[in-house]
């Protein structure tokens, strides 16, 4: 069976202070999907995890038949990603292995409440 996730780009507003609508949904299919940094912290508001988890996504993604689009052009910070059913705001970021030249599209998923599920 194939992991999916999907990606809700963030309203907000453009560079003149306009609101912009949310994007529509698009489903991307992960190389993996891991647990995050698993990092619990204790306050007065109950336990919080940085990361719920890590996705690791191909430089580019198949939109259709003989289709690619560059990832990094789907999914960016503070974007909404569904990851298990859980709705989480995704950080990027582009890495490569200095030693075998391959890499892809890193997305920490951060539970959008900051509390652990």
């Amino acid at each position: 069976m194939t992991e999916l996730v999907v990606i809700t780009p963030k309203s907000g507003n453009d560079s003149d202070g306009d609101p912009v609508e949310q994007g529509d949904p698009v489903t991307l299919v992960p190389w993996e999907v891991a647990p995050g940094n698993l990092l619990m912290r204790y306050g007065a508001g109950g336990d919080f995890t940085d990361v719920e988890f890590t996705v690791y996504l191909p430089h580019r993604s198949r939109m259709g038949i003989n289709t690619y689009t560059e990832t990094m052009s789907l999914v960016h910070n503070g974007d909404q990603i569904e990851v298990r059913g859980k709705r989480c705001v995704a950080w990027v970021q582009l890495w490569q292995s200095s030693r075998t030249l391959r890499g892809g599209v890193v997305v920490l998923a951060r539970s959008k409440s900051g509390k652990a599920a």
